[in-house]
């Protein structure tokens, strides 16, 4: 216990250099520890420097050696959401729903340290950037623009994650840093959206794929639609939707052969480049097969899918489970692929007891190669499979799969979702996009005489954003932005039907205090740092 402390302090007093440096520091934080004065002469110096923050690197000089699978990744973290249970020899997602998280939680203080990294760096750009030479001046602007743009994600994170933050536009001072009160939500978001539309007029709308991963206009529209749907700006949320979807740049993923899953290629290295993906970080996923997978196959099953995650996805035929009755439910839940008779994205999804992976039999209960509830095997008796692809079996930590942070289809479902909640849930765009989804993989039409008013549009755009986005570190927000933590996050986490006891496997007791849960708390050191800053309520 005592060495896990002093790692944490560590880390915490590493983060709080990097946020509110010392004066040395702030002259000399490049890539290479020389003074500003000799640093920024070149365009190379200027893009080495915006790797940094493309990269998510642990510090200046650390550039791609400090990408790490849980900074280019969201998809542990649906271990604090309905989604799956966490469980691992690192991290502490599970504090979270079991209620018992801290402010000197050890990844709430990366968390927030990474993104005021990232912002320090971006506003190093913005203030260095004009010194650099390069012929064209309209390239210069660009990068400043994927600077600004950059910093304004780095201020959307945070807030999504904790509520108003400080706004930070400059290098400053350990003085200053210890002063610095919260922004209003309303000047956040006002900042935010600011910097946003500033970068979108200068960036263009794509790059030559070897650029792709860099922030593009339509990136800075997603953004604004993540921020706007956010604060439930519905109105904004669709204004900035439509001009991502008027660029005519992106659409969802169809795999060139019909015989093909086109929503299972999206995940895998047959789709690396798609027109789905709007921001994503390259390999982020590389250690997807070691985090995820089997133990029978080296990998850790960090998270195990809940049997309330695998229930949640339809029929062929586009029934929920529960509208067939408890008798269908019960049998979909000890068999959950029974008949072949569910939509397709589960098994893309989700692996389950009895399949074969990789040429290894999946059987948790009886079977001792994956024994439910061991450590670094799963918990619930399902795995992730979702960006688990077979080509990385044997590479551990080595694969190269790219992580979409946000697509095309994410887009879309936040348009429906804005168009329904704005009261124009008659809209045509309503329609056309859900099925549109919905077809891709290869799900019929929704019921219209089911699904026709506004409750029930709302329960599909629901559900149908939960089964297209599973287990990719949107729900978090989903949760929180319709208020639904005390439904779906208090009481017993539930699995597979186990087959001896012919009941489902109970993980662990949930608890979300409604009062306190919906917002992250700011963490510990950066209370004991900055006597102006203010705790979120709870906490």
């Amino acid at each position: 216990m005592k060495n896990r402390f002093r790692k944490v302090l560590s880390v915490i007093l590493m983060a709080m250099m990097l946020i509110s440096c010392s004066e040395d520091y702030l002259i000399r934080d490049n890539p290479t520890a020389t003074t500003d004065d000799k640093w920024w002469k070149l365009e190379s110096d200027l893009r080495s420097y915006l790797e940094l923050i493309y990269n998510n690197s642990i510090s200046p000089g650390a550039l791609i050696t400090g990408v790490t699978f849980q900074a280019n990744c969201r998809m542990q973290m649906s271990g604090v959401t309905d989604e799956s249970v966490f469980r691992a020899n690192f991290g502490s997602w599970h504090d979270f729903p079991l209620g018992s998280a801290t402010t000197s939680n050890a990844y709430l203080a990366d968390l927030y340290s990474q993104n005021y990294r990232d912002i320090r760096n971006t506003s190093r750009i913005l203030e260095n950037y004009t010194r650099v030479y390069i012929e064209d001046a309209a390239v210069k602007e660009r990068y400043a623009a994927e600077a600004r743009a950059l910093r304004a994600y780095a201020h959307l994170k945070l807030f999504q994650f904790f509520g108003p933050v400080p706004i930070i536009t400059r290098s400053i001072s350990v003085e200053e840093a210890r002063n610095t009160p919260r922004n209003t939500e309303e000047e956040v978001v006002r900042f935010i959206s600011s910097q946003l539309d500033s970068a979108a007029a200068v960036l263009p709308a794509s790059y030559p794929t070897s650029d792709a991963y860099r922030i593009s206009k339509g990136a800075c529209y997603a953004m604004q639609v993540q921020l706007y749907l956010t604060v439930k700006n519905y109105i904004k949320t669709i204004e900035y939707a439509r001009k991502l979807i008027d660029l005519n740049t992106y659409d969802l993923h169809y795999a060139t052969s019909a015989t093909v899953n086109s929503y299972e290629q999206l995940f895998s290295y047959n789709a690396l480049e798609n027109k789905e993906r709007i921001l994503f970080r390259r390999t982020g996923n590389s250690g997807a097969f070691f985090r995820f997978g089997p133990k029978s196959l080296a990998g850790q099953a960090t998270n195990s899918p809940t049997a309330v995650m695998v229930n949640s996805y339809e029929t062929r035929q586009g029934k929920t489970l529960q509208e067939l009755g408890n008798d269908s439910l019960q049998i979909y839940w000890k068999n959950p692929l029974y008949k072949n008779n569910r939509d397709p994205r589960l098994s893309v999804s989700v692996l389950f007891p009895g399949q074969t992976f990789v040429n290894r039999l999946l059987d948790p209960f009886s079977g001792t190669a994956d024994p439910i509830g061991a450590a670094q095997s799963t918990q619930t008796g399902f795995w992730i499979r979702k960006y688990v692809d077979a080509a990385d079996v044997s590479r551990a930590n080595s694969g190269t799969l790219n992580f979409m942070v946000i697509r095309y289809a994410e887009v879309l479902l936040s348009y429906v979702e804005a168009l329904v909640e704005s009261g124009q849930w008659q809209h045509a765009d309503v329609k056309l996009y859900l099925n549109k989804i919905r077809n891709r993989a290869k799900m019929p039409d929704y019921d219209e005489t089911v699904y026709n008013n506004q409750e029930k549009l709302r329960e599909l755009y629901r559900r149908e954003r939960k089964v297209e986005l599973a287990f990719e570190g949107q729900r978090l927000f989903d949760i929180r932005r319709w208020r639904i933590g005390e439904q779906v996050l208090n009481g017993p986490a539930q699995g597979a039907i186990n087959p001896v006891t012919n009941q489902p496997v109970v993980v662990e007791t949930r608890v979300f205090d409604p009062r306190r849960d919906y917002l992250w708390p700011i963490p510990l050191v950066e209370m004991n740092g900055n006597s102006a800053m203010k705790q979120n309520p709870g906490w």
